[in-house]
């Protein structure tokens, strides 16, 4: 795990300071082509073109949340959350602690990466109106939980019990003495906690 996190960091600079630069210079150069002619395709790909810059910045933002680092965990959090809210069709509420950076790096990018996880599953599969995202100090330890009140599952089909998804949160959590536990039923919606024995100042 300590590997993955190192590789993704590295390609989370290189397309940061290689690829994301080059396109956009790339965008700029077809911003200028000449307007007679070529003016209805010149814009055509320099709106592709900063389409697609932002999607690389995305992508580097996904492998290495550097927010994480810099800002701690409730802040990335709360940004994760800003993101997925501007989606109209989707209430999302936030009970977020603010710890600060109090909690130790792996941790704090265990319980980011879990609560990516379920933000992703929740956006494309949940058909959900609501989204609540809680972070706490509980029992010696800092619990995050995301709920929604979409169309759930069923956790004890062969899809949710083989889910890479699912595995993945549990691993990633397992590796830190913590737990995940994961509720669902059809037309119930779904509940994702993941507990750390993580003590915190908040």
């Amino acid at each position: 795990m300590t590997a993955h996190e190192d590789e993704r960091r590295r390609l989370a600079r290189e397309l940061h300071d290689d690829v994301t630069q080059r396109l956009a210079r790339l965008a700029i150069d077809a911003a200028r082509l000449p307007s007679q002619g070529v003016e209805p395709v010149a814009r055509s790909i320099h709106g592709r073109l900063a389409q697609l810059g932002e999607d690389v910045h995305a992508l580097s933002y996904r492998l290495h949340p550097s927010i994480v680092e810099d800002l701690g965990l409730a802040e990335a959090l709360k940004a994760e959350c800003e993101q997925m809210a501007r989606d109209d069709t989707i209430r999302l509420e936030m009970d977020i602690c603010d710890i600060g950076n109090t909690l130790p790096k792996d941790f704090a990018l265990c319980l980011f990466r879990v609560a990516q996880e379920a933000l992703h599953n929740v956006a494309r599969h949940a058909r959900a109106t609501r989204v609540t995202v809680t972070l706490r100090q509980r029992d010696d330890g800092i619990a995050l939980s995301v709920g929604d009140d979409g169309v759930g599952f069923d956790p004890d089909s062969p899809r949710a019990k083989f889910s890479l998804g699912h595995a993945g949160m549990r691993e990633r959590v397992r590796l830190l003495a913590g737990y995940v536990r994961i509720q669902s039923a059809p037309s119930r919606g779904t509940s994702v906690v993941a507990w750390l024995p993580a003590k915190v100042n908040v």
